[in-house]
């Protein structure tokens, strides 16, 4: 990317002043919402709002129209009615603005003519140097620079390496928010919308040589240019991870892409092998994209298909056997030397040690870390397996000022564990995943897991899903 290309594109991550046109102090309001997140943070530069019927927003100067402010205005955000934004841009241009995102709908989305709006709108703009992003956005945020000028959940955001790059919006806020309770998050987010001007392309460019940026989420419903966006992301993919997941996949989702961006989608089995030529991952299901990224990330290239189960209980070692192999993982016999390895370490008689291991049938062996970890150690350094899942730890409960001291112990003997075979990833150089059916608001030991910056699993589908696909996306 050139450098003038990428001053462009800072004007929407990381602005030097931003205006809000629309801005608003009524309850539920997107100029209220835009407002609120660009004061949830320390954002170093000068906040402008625009209102011609308020003399303060958010107890900040207000001013009439953009022409007003006696200041230089870098990125300009829209929240007003489709019919005024024309109007505004003109106003624009005057200023000399250098972006402007338009959270306004109503355009190509929503009316056939709406498409020859965006076009109008676009050459204004460019004739005049200015670049847009949208219409029909929700706004972009960069954490790492106090920036938020979206609806963001703010409570729930996480710095992070990872960014996202969306055509689509609510969505991604709801990814975010939940991951925020698995110590997961994005850095950094932009919506493109409809895309009459901007495109995700444009941004997976200047992300890819962005040195904060280690992993890349994308939410794609469509891509407007097949070309740059092969050259662009087989680019970016050598260098860092890329996740898409590609919606519109059915009638149904290529109905309802079209009514939310006009997105014109495709068959999914070509994007398929599109993202696989470019050594992108596709992520199966829109839960995954964040998840996929801190994977990605944090673990080690799976070398083969053969992966261990230590579990706490028999009918979750099957179930997660079967998703396994669903995904053309294989979940081997361990060998009978291997297995006499096992034993000695004390597992009785009853207990399977086949593989899954089932230590929930060893008894208190299941809460001894120094004897679960060796056993654990013992599976990934016998030359048999290439990935390891260590799963049910993690009773059900939070722990009270009423809570029993043997409730305590327990929790404090299912954390060591768990934190004793998480260390085994980093020494051993396989994937080693933590999986419990329960979530941090639900397991005290998960939860303290969690903060330490360990990573747990919570379906059987979604520990397969992350290790067929680091194995399958990384190993090509």
């Amino acid at each position: 990317m050139n450098e003038k290309d990428r001053r462009q594109l800072e004007a929407f991550i990381k602005p030097k002043s931003v205006a809000v046109v629309g801005a608003s102090d009524r309850f539920g309001s997107w100029g209220s919402f835009i407002m609120k997140g660009l004061l949830s943070y320390d954002f170093p530069g000068k906040i402008f709002p625009v209102n011609r019927n308020a003399g303060t927003i958010s107890g900040i100067k207000a001013y009439p129209d953009i022409l007003s402010i006696p200041d230089e205005v870098e990125l300009v955000v829209l929240a007003i009615p489709a019919e005024s934004v024309y109007e505004t841009i003109n106003a624009c241009v005057r200023k000399c603005v250098r972006g402007i995102t338009i959270i306004t709908s109503g355009f190509g989305e929503a009316l056939e003519e709406g498409k020859e709006q965006e076009k109008e709108l676009t050459r204004l703009a460019r004739a005049h140097g200015i670049r847009l992003l949208g219409p029909n956005v929700s706004g972009t945020f960069n954490l790492h620079d106090n920036f938020n000028a979206a609806p963001s959940p703010v409570r729930f955001l996480v710095p992070s390496p990872v960014t996202a790059i969306c055509q689509g919006g609510y969505a991604i806020y709801d990814l975010i928010a939940s991951s925020y309770w698995r110590g997961m998050g994005v850095g950094q987010f932009i919506h493109t919308g409809n895309e009459c001007d901007l495109k995700v392309t444009d941004f997976l460019d200047y992300f890819g040589e962005d040195p904060r940026t280690k992993a890349i989420l994308m939410y794609l419903e469509t891509i407007r240019d097949v070309s740059r966006f092969r050259d662009v992301a087989s680019r970016v993919a050598k260098k860092k991870p890329v996740i898409v997941y590609k919606a519109g996949r059915t009638p149904a989702g290529f109905r309802a892409a079209r009514s939310h961006t006009g997105a014109l989608s495709s068959d999914y089995a070509i994007y398929s092998a599109f993202f696989h030529q470019l050594n992108i991952v596709s992520s199966p299901r829109i839960e995954l994209l964040i998840p996929l990224a801190y994977a990605c990330l944090e673990f080690p290239p799976m070398h083969g298909n053969r992966v261990a189960i230590i579990t706490m209980g028999g009918s979750w070692g099957v179930a997660i056997s079967d998703a396994l192999e669903d995904r053309g993982l294989i979940v081997p016999e361990l060998s009978p030397a291997l297995q006499k390895r096992i034993r000695e370490v004390g597992m009785p008689i009853r207990a399977s040690t086949r593989n899954p291991v089932d230590i929930g049938a060893a008894g208190a062996l299941a809460y001894s870390a120094e004897a679960v970890a060796d056993m654990a150690d013992r599976i990934l350094n016998s030359g048999e397996v290439d990935a390891l899942i260590l799963h049910g730890l993690g009773r059900p409960g939070m722990i009270t000022e009423r809570s029993h001291p043997d409730t305590k112990r327990l929790i404090d003997m299912e954390k060591n564990v768990m934190r004793a075979c998480s260390r085994l990833m980093k020494k051993c150089g396989k994937p080693v995943l933590l999986g419990s059916n329960f979530l941090s608001t639900q397991s005290q030991a998960v939860h303290d897991i969690i903060q330490e910056g360990h990573r747990v699993f919570h379906r059987a589908d979604e520990l397969a899903d992350i290790l067929s696909l680091i194995r399958v996306n990384r190993n090509r």
